[in-house]
């Protein structure tokens, strides 16, 4: 049961843990009133909620119809993985010319948090994670409007994150092989090589882009 003093900011963040969890799938309608039961809320602070995931992108509603959690197309897909790699690009470009290794010291309790959700087996904590992971990578390279676009955009990356995670546990049997991923750019990031670290960086990307496919099907196949 909520509590706490702002309802509907704390509402909002259980039901993004619903969506990206995938107890709330691609397509789900959302029924208000055992929803706000559940979250141990009235009717007014929910609703403003959902008003402030469909502005992430999470939800979209429908006249008569209510909320529903978004179904996102091939070519939704497509413009967000694109934008988000050229994002990634343009930071990468600036951190590399700081050489700072210091520069990558709030990403280290990212990855021990990361991998201390995947033993336990907690996908909206691993996404959480991935999402930390990236976002600081980004703001260290000290660009705000960079940072303010990229966090918007993440908003929207996090349902394909869902499905890419749920893939994987579906596919391999757990949610380590991110960590070790996520680790692997991280120790890159601390060699200063910048050759190897565009190599890395690319190698990353194109591990991306073929998990899209696998959260493509998963989100087709939930709508």
């Amino acid at each position: 049961m909520i509590v706490q003093e702002s309802l509907v900011s704390l509402a909002a963040n259980e039901i993004r843990k619903l969506i990206v969890s995938g107890e709330l799938a691609p397509g789900d309608k959302l029924n208000e009133p055992p929803l706000a039961e559940r979250l141990g809320i009235s009717r007014p602070p929910l609703r403003e909620a959902l008003r402030t995931l469909e502005s992430e992108g999470l939800l979209e509603q429908s006249p008569r119809r209510g909320y529903r959690v978004v179904a996102m197309t091939e070519s939704d897909i497509d413009e967000i993985y694109s934008l988000r790699r050229a994002l990634e690009m343009f930071a990468l470009d600036r951190l590399l010319a700081q050489r700072d290794p210091s520069t990558y010291a709030a990403l280290d309790p990212i990855m021990k948090a990361m991998r201390s959700a995947a033993k336990r087996g907690d996908q909206a904590a691993v996404i959480q994670a991935n999402v930390d992971f990236h976002t600081a990578l980004v703001d260290a390279a000290g660009h705000r409007r960079l940072s303010d676009t990229y966090r918007t955009l993440m908003l929207q990356m996090q349902l394909c994150m869902a499905a890419n995670v749920l893939n994987e546990a579906r596919t391999k049997g757990d949610l380590t092989k991110g960590c070790d991923r996520h680790a692997e750019l991280l120790e890159c990031l601390r060699s200063g090589d910048p050759k190897r670290i565009r190599r890395e960086f690319e190698e990353h990307g194109e591990r991306d882009y073929l998990e899209r496919q696998g959260a493509s099907d998963t989100l087709a196949a939930a709508q």
